[in-house]
């Protein structure tokens, strides 16, 4: 009888610690869930205020401020500083790239030198074959004469597409990383191609205005970036905007990239004349 009672007492301590141990491991449980809820509510505060902070800075309202409980901080820089340089934001193959080569406010205080080179990269470093993007770029530029002109160039890394569309070689496709105006840290490009700025091919030049880019054959959102030549600076042209939101121990930041001065991407497909156009 005293051995029976013994077992049954250590079943029931089994049994206790058993239910003890799965009312713990629900507890636990219980509060992770909680504790993760809480975080994603909060992230999705955070980052509701972020949006909120970037729309108020540019409607001309304060960049430090408190919303729900939220602290909201909007950090502005305008770019590119001198020698760096300046990264689009990705752009797919309807959208056009719009870089200034002389300051946007007047056309005159600042603006790329007339000779020497000028860089420019493009692509995931990692792509499929099919959206490996071929690139096409349009200098605007004014002649001695007072005319504005438009210089294109049409590259494309892939062999088998050279054949048929006619491009040119890029030449660099395995780029090394560079710093550009988008990223603390060095960023690795698809391709880069260098273009010489000289009159032999620029005839008649006097100043470059406006560098557009377009990607063509690829079906998906990739970078840009132009790279002035060592010793070189190109014209700042655009404000960076990074909106932190803050709420306990979670952070949510946005960036955002905001030109003010830039000509529409259906300009491209326009045809402009001073007279009448007869078919």
């Amino acid at each position: 009888m005293k051995n029976s009672n013994g077992q049954i007492i250590l079943i029931l301590l089994l049994i206790i610690t058993v239910g003890l141990g799965i009312g713990l491991s629900i507890i636990q449980r219980s509060l992770s869930d909680v504790s993760t809820s809480t975080r994603v509510e909060q992230s999705s505060r955070a980052f509701s205020a972020a949006e909120a902070g970037l729309e108020r800075v540019l409607s001309g309202g304060e960049a430090t401020f408190e919303l729900e409980k939220v602290s909201v901080a909007v950090e502005s820089q305008v770019i590119p500083a001198v020698g760096q340089t300046f990264e689009y934001p990705p752009i797919n193959k309807e959208e056009i790239a719009h870089i200034w080569l002389v300051s946007p406010n007047d056309l005159i205080s600042e603006q790329y030198p007339s000779s020497g080179l000028i860089s420019v990269y493009w692509g995931e470093n990692d792509v499929s074959p099919s959206d490996l993007a071929a690139i096409e770029l349009s200098f605007i530029y004014k002649n001695v004469a007072g005319s504005f002109l438009n210089k294109k160039f049409f590259y494309d890394p892939s062999v088998s597409r050279r054949s048929s569309n006619g491009f040119s070689d890029p030449g660099v496709c395995s780029a090394p990383p560079i710093l550009t105006s988008l990223s603390a840290t060095p960023k690795t490009f698809k391709c880069k191609v260098t273009i010489s700025i000289n009159d032999s091919v620029f005839p008649g030049l006097d100043k470059l205005m406006i560098l557009r880019a377009r990607l063509l054959y690829t079906s998906i959102s990739q970078p840009l970036a132009v790279e002035p030549e060592i010793g070189k600076t190109l014209p700042k042209q655009a404000r960076l905007l990074l909106s932190t939101g803050t709420i306990g121990d979670v952070q949510r930041r946005i960036q955002l990239l905001v030109e003010d001065k830039v000509v529409p991407f259906y300009f491209d497909y326009a045809i402009f004349s001073a007279g009448d156009i007869s078919k």
